[in-house]
């Protein structure tokens, strides 16, 4: 399949390596093509964003839908192999996949910047709450906030209120969504909401 969003890979592997390997691990539910679509929509609410930060993102990161040139991307999820580069689409970019969890590492993008937290279902490490004080004062600021979670997943519904409640402004975009997919359905993740906050 042609186009830009045929890959589900960074397209920053151009030092040869391999784009699914660098996404990581997929999960059998997001694996059909119609998962993707909430990154599709994600690349494009980002589009004017010179920063971008996502929470999440192994198996379908951001990386590999967005069409434009920032000048950083950070990806931070535990399960998404280490991997930086200074390339995006051809142009010099500042990314970096950090294998880790959100509680373990300082996040201080340089302003303006987008925050993308695509399939939210956060949870605790340690002592730190699963939506610490850092990450809502990152909702907060964020120029452009992209939230999706499925409906009948309890823990995200007790985390997008949270969130939500650091904006003064009403979303952009609110999407309900339904994917018909047997494995996005079997899991109970088939119905949908996608929100933008900002300039999208």
């Amino acid at each position: 399949m042609a186009g830009p969003y045929a890959s589900a890979g960074p397209k920053a592997s151009e030092a040869g390596h391999d784009p699914d390997a660098l996404a990581g691990t997929r999960l059998p539910h997001l694996a059909s093509p119609a998962a993707a679509l909430r990154q599709v929509l994600a690349a494009h609410a980002l589009r004017r964003c010179a920063h971008i930060v996502e929470i999440g993102g192994a198996g379908l990161p951001i990386t590999g839908f967005l069409t434009h040139h920032p000048a950083s991307v950070t990806v931070i999820d535990p399960k998404i192999p280490a991997y930086e580069a200074d390339t995006l689409n051809g142009a010099p970019c500042r990314l970096r996949h950090v294998a880790a969890k959100l509680q373990e590492v300082e996040i201080a993008p340089a302003t303006p910047f987008g925050l993308v937290l695509l399939g939210l279902s956060l949870k605790p490490f340690g002592r730190r709450a699963a939506t610490p004080p850092e990450l809502l004062a990152l909702a907060a600021g964020a120029a452009v906030l992209v939230i999706d979670y499925a409906l009948e997943l309890e823990r995200a519904l007790g985390q997008i209120g949270a969130l939500t409640a650091t904006r003064s402004d009403a979303p952009a975009i609110d999407l309900s969504l339904t994917i018909h997919d047997e494995a996005l359905r079997a899991a109970g993740f088939d119905r949908r909401r996608f929100l933008v906050f900002g300039d999208a």
